[in-house]
């Protein structure tokens, strides 16, 4: 099979958990005979934006796209990257690949799920965090309390510090009503509506961890393809030989050293515990996260006195069984939920004692507390309090020392991930049908604003305006318009979007039309134009007088008997002109008739001012729409999915026992 993976960062250019796991399980592909490549996002600041270039590592070939964000003109551009998107699709066109697995899709285009969806190919997503939930991806706020409901007003002032040309004031992005039908700011709307659609059209999501999966459904997913399949790691680096119980002299941790690693409430338990006969080894790169740009200066001032607290910097993957051995107890103190742990897992594999925070993922990997010591997470009293007894309580300790034996192997993760594979095939074939994609939208956030600023409602032609839609796919939509009168001197054009019987999207545009007319009469110079005309009255002069329609008589108190007849004549005559125009609004229709009674019996022609959007104006619209002939249904975005999944034998959660590991 011809395996096509995605990811953000491949693991030549990063070292976290989600790089390290993909690239084993690419190795353990191409190992059992099948064909795998890479399209990955890179960031060099030094490169053009967008540059696309090609490697190999080992038998694995990749393709680079270069993406440093240094034009990210708005939010809905972090996801959706029409310059990315476009590299993909030349990228599988020329790849060919039976089946995407898609890894993660931060710093590239959510899009590539649509590409791959509208080729009819398998599509599946390995979710390794929360970012389709949380742009932050890890549902933490930036004081590390984490989120236990999505709550979208919140979000916005989190992501604010993160992206303030983004997310402004909150007061000036409009309130809506989500896909959960919980209003929230308009952009983090569009945010939930969109991730919830590019999931559905996956075949089958994964997540490392049953707590993950319970997260991901809070989100409108359909939970029979979302399946629960811890991930698996090569045993063999590690050694087999037991490790021997021995004193405890160092305390490490391993990962990236960041703020929701929680690294910081290691160090507070150490110095707590006043040992100076023990020594803390953190080892991993410090990196700035998100807007927290201090962490590194904070921690090094906390230990600056402490001289057995050494911080060791970043490693290799391939260091990682090195480094256990230098270690006596591991601990993994994340903030954040952790959707699978790599560490604890290879802490085992090492036959470390591990202690770990009571959140997420982490119980699981220690079965409850069946493989490892549990303690409060942020709570440096209580991890200072569970350091002290395994410290000290040989016999504790040695209960939780060789428990690899419960790790799961990369040859019976494998062995699952090609079932996978094949039951995605299966749907995909089944749903290829019924199935209709979308064509990808991306805003278009470089057009300028039309600036127009005054205008005078009785000089706008409005027969010789029209509202011009198309749509594609087979949703259905309903326009209302409102036209401006005197007392609402506005322009209105509300579009409704439904699928299945329920509304999936709505637009409102509304255009102030009061302020317009003083700009274009200020457009000419004195003696340039025609006459000036007082504010108040209705028609306005231009500078190329037009012949005037025929007058209509003015009214009388005489019985209208004589003069209504021709007046419909004259309307019925005008119906069955080969381009017929809609009839005016009594609003208009009663300003045309006092202009005309004005008008009337004098020698000079009334004149009408016609509005000209120059060429040169681009004017953003926005398109929704579907072919009549289609008659497929559209899946709606960020709907729940319908009967067309309907395909038998869902995919299941499979439990991992210790007996079925091959370790």
């Amino acid at each position: 099979m011809r395996i096509l993976k995605v990811i953000h960062a491949w693991e030549s250019e990063s070292r976290g958990g989600t790089e390290v796991h993909a690239a084993d399980v690419g190795r353990a592909l191409g190992a059992r005979g099948h064909q795998v490549g890479v399209f990955s996002r890179t960031a060099r600041p030094g490169r053009p934006e967008y540059e696309v270039k090609t490697d190999a590592h080992g038998k694995i070939g990749i393709t680079w796209v270069n993406n440093t964000f240094r034009d990210a003109p708005s939010f809905s551009w972090t996801y959706r990257n029409e310059a990315i998107h476009a590299g993909f699709e030349r990228e599988i066109e020329e790849f060919e690949p039976d089946l995407v697995h898609i890894h993660h899709l931060t710093g590239l285009s959510t899009t590539i799920i649509e590409a791959v969806k509208a080729r009819g190919l398998p599509c599946v997503v390995t979710l390794h965090d929360f970012w389709t939930c949380c742009p932050r991806g890890q549902r933490m706020m930036k004081d590390l309390h984490l989120c236990e409901d999505l709550d979208r007003t919140r979000c916005y002032s989190c992501l604010g510090g993160m992206w303030p040309h983004m997310f402004p004031d909150q007061e000036s992005e409009p309130q809506v009503v989500n896909n959960r039908g919980e209003v929230s700011p308009r952009n983090l709307a569009e945010w939930d509506r969109h991730m919830a659609y590019i999931l559905n059209l996956c075949d089958a999501i994964i997540v490392p961890s049953v707590h993950h999966r319970e997260r991901m459904l809070e989100i409108p997913l359909d939970p029979g393809r979302v399946i629960a399949v811890p991930h698996g790691l090569d045993h063999a680096p590690f050694s087999d030989e037991p490790r021997p119980l021995a004193p405890v002299r160092s305390i490490g941790f391993i990962g990236t050293v960041i703020p929701v690693k929680g690294v910081h409430v290691l160090i507070e338990a150490f110095l707590a515990m006043k040992r100076r006969d023990l020594k803390l080894e953190i080892f991993g790169e410090i990196r700035t996260h998100h807007d927290d740009l201090h962490y590194e200066s904070r921690l090094r001032e906390r230990i600056e006195s402490a001289s057995n607290i050494t911080l060791r910097g970043a490693y290799e993957p391939e260091d990682v069984p090195g480094i256990l051995k230098q270690i006596d107890v591991l601990v993994v103190p994340s903030l954040w939920w952790e959707s699978f742990c790599l560490t604890i897992r290879e802490g085992q594999l090492a036959g470390v004692p591990v202690l770990a925070s009571d959140l997420g993922a982490m119980r699981e990997a220690l079965d409850g507390e069946q493989d490892g010591i549990l303690f409060r997470a942020g709570d440096p009293v209580d991890l200072r309090e569970k350091l002290g007894r395994i410290v000290e309580d040989d016999e504790y300790r040695a209960q939780y020392m060789n428990r690899g034996q419960n790790v799961r192997s990369m040859s019976d993760y494998v062995e699952e991930l090609e079932e996978i594979y094949s039951e995605c095939v299966r749907i995909s074939r089944a749903r290829r049908g019924d199935l209709v994609v979308a064509k990808p939208f991306f805003a278009d956030d470089t057009q300028p604003a039309v600036d127009l600023q005054s205008i005078q409602l009785s000089a706008v032609p409005w027969d010789d305006i029209a509202v011009s839609m198309s749509q594609k796919g087979s949703a259905a939509f309903a326009v209302q318009t409102r036209l401006p009168s005197g007392e609402v001197p506005s322009l209105g054009l509300g579009v409704t979007v439904t699928g299945g019987g329920k509304e999936v999207g709505r637009l409102d545009l509304s255009v102030d039309l009061a302020p317009l007319g003083a700009a274009l009469q200020g457009g000419h110079e004195e003696g340039e134009g025609g006459p000036e005309v007082p504010a108040d009255q209705p028609a306005v002069v231009s500078e190329s007088p037009e012949p005037a329609p025929e007058a209509e008589p003015a009214p009388s108190t005489e019985p209208a008997e004589p003069t209504e007849r021709p007046r419909k004549r004259r309307r019925k005559s005008r119906s069955r002109r080969d381009d017929p125009k809609p009839a005016p609004p009594p609003q208009q229709q009663r300003e045309r008739r006092e202009t005309d009674a004005e008008t009337a019996g004098t020698s000079d022609s009334p004149v009408v001012r016609r509005m000209v959007v120059e060429p040169s104006v681009r004017v953003r619209r926005h398109s929704v729409s579907a072919e009549s002939t289609v008659r497929s249904e559209t899946l709606p975005e960020g709907g729940l999915p319908t009967r067309r999944w309907d395909v038998g034998q869902r995919l299941k959660t499979r439990r991992i026992s210790a007996s079925s590991t091959g370790a």
